[in-house]
C-alpha cells in the first residue's frame, strides 16, 4: 500500500497539530487525556494483542509485566 505525498504531508501536518495541541493543553486537560487512552487501550487494543499472543485468560496480568518494563 503506497501513500501518496500529499497524504503522507496530511498525516505529518495532523500529528504536529496534535503535540502541538496537546502541550497548550493544562495539567487537569493532559491528565483526562492520558486516563481516556488508557481505558480506550485497556478496552479495545489489549485484548487483541492478548489474543495474538496467545496469552489466554490471564493476559492483562502478563501484558502489564510486558509493559511495565
Amino acid at each position: 500500500m503506497k501513500i501518496s505525498n500529499t497524504g503522507s504531508l496530511l498525516i505529518l501536518g495532523l500529528g504536529a497539530w496534535a503535540i502541538y495541541k496537546y502541550n497548550n493543553m493544562n495539567e487537569d486537560e493532559q491528565t483526562a487525556i492520558k486516563d481516556k487512552s488508557k481505558k480506550l487501550f485497556d478496552e479495545h487494543v489489549s485484548p487483541f494483542i492478548s489474543n495474538a499472543l496467545s496469552l489466554g485468560n490471564d493476559g492483562k496480568e502478563k501484558m502489564q509485566e510486558i509493559f511495565a518494563r
